[in-house]
């Protein structure tokens, strides 16, 4: 009797076993998919670039300085 449930349990777990690979192959092809999609959307071109002028990146290293000289004065 217990040879006999153990072939079924066996027969069960191969069967789970065939299924859970199908489901695999199922998921593989649909990650290939998005895969494709995303480098595909990622190398496509994006317009011009925007570029930053020489004052304005000027002004912005002034303005990080100055809240750096007030951090550090506050620490002391």
């Amino acid at each position: 009797m217990a040879t006999i449930e153990i072939a079924k349990m066996t027969k069960t777990l191969r069967t789970e076993r065939s299924d859970t690979k199908k489901e695999l192959k199922k998921l593989d092809k649909v990650i290939a998919v998005l895969r494709d999609l995303s480098t595909n959307s990622m190398s496509a071109p994006r317009g011009k670039k925007r570029r930053m002028s020489a004052s304005a990146r000027r002004k912005i290293a002034a303005a990080q300085r100055k809240r750096w000289a007030k951090f550090h004065q506050q620490r002391t």
